[in-house]
C-alpha cells in the first residue's frame, strides 16, 4: 500500500514515507552511469542528462574506506551505491577520495601525553600529525572502537573522530595510558 504521508526531517524539512519495495532497490553506481564533478567546493553526480549534489557516505567505514559508499542527495534519499571507487577514472576517483577524506576526516593519534578521569568523563592530551590536540570522551570505554587487530578510533563528546592505526605501534609510555581501554 502506498501512502502519501510525510515524516520530519532535519531543519524542519519534511519528506515522503517511502515503502519497502521502494527501499529494496538497489543502484550500482558505475562509470557507465555516472561521473562526478565539483561545483563552488561541492560534490556533483551526473546521471544521463541530470545532475545533483551528491554526499557520500561509507557503508563500512572502519573496515572498507573505498569500498561500499552510499551516494545520497540532498533530500538524504540514496542516489546508488559505489561497489568501488577505483573503477572510476583517475579524476573521478580523486574527487570520490578527497570528498570521503573530507567527510571522514579523522587525525593520526601518534602520541599520548596524558589522560585524566573526571566524574565519568576522560580528558586527553595527544600529538597528532595534525600538533598536539585536547579532547574530551563521554564513557571511554564506549568512545574508543576497536577497528581491527590493533587500529583504535576515538569518538569525542563533540562527534570527532581520531585514530590510532597501530596501538602497539606507539611508544611505550603512550601505549601504557591507553592500555587499559583495549
Amino acid at each position: 500500500m502506498t501512502t502519501n504521508a510525510t515524516k520530519p526531517m532535519r531543519e524542519g524539512r519534511e519528506r515522503p514515507e517511502r515503502t519497502l519495495a521502494d527501499l529494496s532497490v538497489t543502484v550500482w553506481l558505475t562509470p557507465e552511469n555516472a561521473s562526478f564533478f565539483t561545483k563552488n567546493n561541492f560534490l556533483y553526480i551526473r546521471q544521463g542528462d541530470g545532475e545533483q549534489r551528491a554526499f557520500l557516505c561509507r557503508q563500512f567505514p572502519f573496515e572498507l574506506q573505498w569500498e561500499f559508499i552510499s551516494v545520497m542527495n540532498e533530500e538524504e534519499q540514496e542516489i546508488g551505491i559505489i561497489r568501488n571507487v577505483e573503477i572510476f577514472d583517475e579524476e573521478n576517483r580523486s574527487l570520490l577520495k578527497e570528498e570521503l577524506r573530507r567527510r571522514y576526516y579523522s587525525p593520526l593519534i601518534d602520541k599520548i601525553y596524558n589522560i585524566k578521569e573526571r566524574y565519568g568523563f576522560s580528558y586527553w592530551k595527544v600529538h597528532t600529525g595534525e600538533g598536539d590536540m585536547n579532547f574530551t570522551l563521554r564513557d571511554t570505554f564506549r568512545s574508543i572502537i576497536h577497528a581491527g587487530e590493533d587500529r583504535v578510533v576515538i569518538m569525542d563528546v563533540n562527534g570527532n573522530r581520531f585514530e590510532i592505526p597501530d596501538a602497539k605501534a606507539l611508544d611505550k609510555k603512550s601505549y601504557k595510558k591507553i592500555e587499559l581501554y583495549l
